[in-house]
Order: structure tokens, then C-alpha cells, then sequence
């Protein structure tokens, strides 16, 4: 029997929606190019965070899109001491996507993500003068299916524009 990747269909969806911006180099999986340690770390190769299910870079911004079909917010706090060691040369932008049955789908994580986001620009803009907004950002949003994905769609082609 065949799994089917809900997530998967995500990022080939928003992959295609940026094939439309040739700016933008598309990354996705788990390879080398698509890894970062953060400095000092000196993480392995294979031991590096991975950038997202699908990262595009743009001139001025990288944007990731990491997806969820089961909770959690390791996709959230790795970029933390990322954005923390002033490595990060662009506008760092994540749009994180969790897929939901119903609005109570994974509530205590999307709140928690949204508790970790908060801590994340006190201490980025007190510690280390990384400013939300300016230097990061980060969006989440619920889906259930991918006609649902069209907020995302078009906050991306936003992006990808350069507006």
C-alpha cells in the first residue's frame, strides 16, 4: 500500500507557484544545499538543520515554508539561534504550515508556536538587536486542503515580486 503525503502535496503546490518567479532558486529536501548550521556549532554535514520542506531565495529575502501533519515546534526554535548569530545576511521569512481536520487540530502546539514566536522577538531584539519585522518574520496558518492554501499562495507571489 502507498503512502500519500499531504505534505508533500504542500510544497510541490507552493513550489509551482514560485516557478512563475525565476528570482527565486527553489531548495527543498534533505540535502547538503539545503542545511545550515548555526555558527559555532560546528554541526556534521549530516547533523545540520534542514531549511525547510521548501526554502526560496530571493535577492532580499529567504523565504521557508515548513510544513506540519503532526504538531511540534523544532521547525520554529532551530532558526532561533540561527537569527541569534547574526549569520542570517537576508530578511529571514517562515511560513509555517500545519494541516488540520478541525480547528482544535493541534491548538496546544499552534498556541505554543505562537508563545515561542513572542519569546523569539524579545529576546532576538534585546540580546542581539534583531529586529521582527525587519530582519524576520514569521507567519502561521491552517489548511485542510489545498484550495485552502491561498493565503499563503498569494502572501508568497507577494514576496516573490518583491513587494
Amino acid at each position: 500500500m502507498t503512502s500519500f503525503s499531504y505534505e508533500r502535496e504542500a510544497i510541490d503546490y507552493l513550489a509551482a507557484v514560485a516557478k512563475g518567479f525565476p528570482q527565486a532558486k527553489v531548495y527543498r529536501g534533505q540535502g547538503a544545499a539545503n542545511r545550515f548550521d548555526v555558527p559555532g556549532w560546528n554541526l556534521p554535514v549530516l547533523q545540520r538543520f534542514q531549511f525547510g520542506d521548501l526554502r526560496l531565495e530571493t535577492p532580499g529575502e529567504t523565504i521557508i515554508v515548513e510544513t506540519e501533519s503532526a504538531g511540534g515546534v523544532t521547525n520554529l526554535v532551530k532558526y532561533w539561534p540561527f537569527l541569534a548569530s547574526g549569520a542570517v545576511e537576508k530578511r529571514l521569512i517562515l511560513l509555517h504550515l500545519f494541516q488540520v481536520a478541525s480547528e482544535g487540530d493541534y491548538i496546544a502546539h499552534r498556541r505554543l508556536w505562537g508563545y515561542l514566536v513572542e519569546r523569539m522577538k524579545e529576546d532576538l531584539q534585546t540580546r542581539c538587536g534583531v529586529l521582527y519585522g525587519q530582519h524576520w518574520e514569521a507567519h502561521l496558518f491552517t489548511y485542510r486542503s489545498l484550495e485552502e492554501l491561498e493565503a499563503i499562495q498569494h502572501l508568497l507571489q507577494e514576496r516573490l515580486a518583491g513587494r
